[in-house]
């Protein structure tokens, strides 16, 4: 089994420390953060997408790349991923984001996918989304690295059947799905062998969070006011349930069957952490991370 950590999930921690602490967990390979961080941002406490101290930047210049290669290199770590937050249609970004990862010995990179919020048509979006990766599969091609579609809640692409209807087009070799169970808790559930078996040779990356859903406190038809079977308070009054990030081991996401399922299709890539529970310290949540994949692998 094939761990990595996307130092999104890591904010409090150094490049260095990070690799260190990765080693120690025997976490092999590394995913970069990759953003720009205002100077405003760096005045605030470490935190998931403010300031994440574990980032490099897009524009990153000789010192601040050699200091990422030293860590990686350092530990022995692998650099498996540039994970940058693209625009759908930004060729240029993409292009920079494309040669940076080159330089750090990266073999995926994500790229962008429109956002959903039922203010243009799918349709419109779907072609500005083609029109994008059929520029990017030719880049991905001319670098080396294959670039990745995420599925990810409040984009065109939140579920296993959207993003093949994304990347089907394209050369898995150099266009593929990063899986992201985690993300299809929020939107875009699907039976997850049925999806992986959609994906085939587009299965490219897996993530690694949970998340759950609860009821608002303020409305009227909670299960607990309702008990087992009970009539609702208003059957006016449509319920308000709302997701949030949990530890991998107590979402919704049942981790032990994505696995099986995961088995089931054969794949052998990497496994990516990124826990956004804030339930662990940094250092312990990775060789909790490593601990229960590998149990449960075993356990399969």
């Amino acid at each position: 089994m094939k761990l990595s950590v996307f130092t999104v999930a890591t904010p409090d921690l150094t490049p260095e420390e990070l690799c260190r602490a990765a080693a120690s967990a025997g976490i092999e390979g590394l995913e970069w953060r990759c953003k720009e961080t205002p100077e405003e941002l760096r005045k605030e406490k470490p935190s998931f997408w403010g300031h994440n101290i574990c980032t490099i930047s897009p524009d990153a210049g000789e010192d601040e790349i050699a200091r990422f290669e030293r860590a990686a290199s350092g530990s022995g770590r692998k650099v498996l991923a540039l994970t940058p937050y693209l625009a759908c249609g930004d060729l240029e970004s993409t292009d920079r984001v494309f040669r940076l990862a080159k330089r750090l010995g990266a073999s995926m990179v994500r790229v962008g996918v429109p956002g959903y919020n039922r203010t243009r048509p799918y349709g419109e979006l779907f072609e500005e989304a083609i029109a994008y990766l059929n520029e990017v599969e030719p880049l991905a091609r001319d670098y080396g690295i294959k670039a990745l579609i995420e599925t990810h809640h409040v984009t065109i692409a939140p579920s296993a059947g959207l993003a093949h209807r994304l990347v089907s087009r394209y050369n898995p070799e150099h266009v593929g799905v990063l899986y992201d169970p985690g993300n299809m808790v929020h939107e875009g559930f699907e039976n997850y062998r049925m999806g992986l078996e959609l994906l085939g040779p587009h299965l490219a990356h897996v993530h690694v969070k949970n998340a759950g859903w609860s009821p608002s406190e303020s409305q009227p038809n909670t299960p607990q006011a309702m008990g087992a079977g009970g009539a609702e308070a208003d059957p006016l009054q449509p319920a308000d349930w709302k997701s949030g990030w949990r530890p991998i081991a107590s979402g919704i996401v049942p981790w032990k069957q994505v696995l099986a399922d995961l088995k089931s299709v054969n794949y052998d890539g990497w496994f990516g952490l990124e826990d956004f529970s804030g339930a662990y310290g940094s250092a312990e949540m990775l060789h909790t991370y490593a601990k229960q994949m590998k149990t449960w692998m075993e356990e399969l």
